[in-house]
């Protein structure tokens, strides 16, 4: 695995640091739980995977899917139960290799930032267990401790690349600089934004474009 000279690199999470996506993996643990999850799961394949698929997920979309997820909870609660997720279930799909590249990374003084569509208390407990530097993800907008969808830009196509120039200002560093990791086409923005485009686990559709654009692809499946 190649290690390349950055002060920053980016990494996306779902099937890229763990095996699957966290929102398939909290709906098949809470499905055992709770039978709400059967709307949840219902909403999530009906609009919002093919959404995704076809790299058309909107801040509508995303907002209705979290609040059908968070039907009932208070933003505490939602802690709670993602606390239990992660030890149950989330941790168990990182790939073993995420530990080495990030160490990599970190060993040569790279700062090492987890860039990704999760919610916020998912993404922190991803980036808690992995080391990382800091954490953009989506984030919540609540009211009396309710949450009511999310907050604007979303972290998600061309709102990662605002909010990843957003977090380098004041840096002096520039996104031409720095590296990503990821699977999905969704992230072509980003890609196209960072210096060294890195292509991992990728999806039929990017590993296309990786090979029209000699990008390096790395595959952990």
């Amino acid at each position: 695995m190649k290690v390349y000279n950055v002060p920053v690199v980016f990494f996306d999470l779902d099937d890229s640091l763990i095996n699957k996506d966290a929102n398939s993996l909290w709906i098949r643990w809470r499905f055992r739980r709770d039978r709400w999850a059967l709307v949840e799961a219902a909403l999530a394949l009906l609009s919002l995977y093919r959404a995704y698929k076809r790299g058309k997920v909107t801040h509508t979309r995303l907002s209705n899917y979290y609040r059908t997820r968070t039907m009932g909870m208070t933003l505490a609660d939602y802690e709670s139960s993602v606390e239990r997720f992660f030890h149950e279930r989330g941790q168990l799909h990182i790939y073993p290799q995420a530990a080495s590249l990030l160490f990599a990374y970190q060993r040569q003084g790279s700062r090492i930032v987890l860039i990704t569509g999760a919610d916020e208390v998912v993404a922190n407990a991803y980036g808690r267990e992995l080391g990382v530097d800091d954490v953009i993800s989506n984030r919540f907008d609540t009211v009396n401790d309710t949450i009511r969808g999310l907050r604007k830009p979303l972290c998600y196509g061309k709102g990662k690349v605002e909010m990843a120039k957003r977090y380098l200002e004041g840096t002096g560093i520039r996104l031409g600089e720095t590296a990503f990791y990821s699977d999905s086409h969704a992230d072509l923005p980003l890609f196209e934004e960072v210096g060294h485009p890195i292509v991992l686990n990728p999806n039929a559709i990017l590993t296309s474009v990786a090979a029209e654009r000699s990008w390096p692809v790395l595959d952990w499946r």
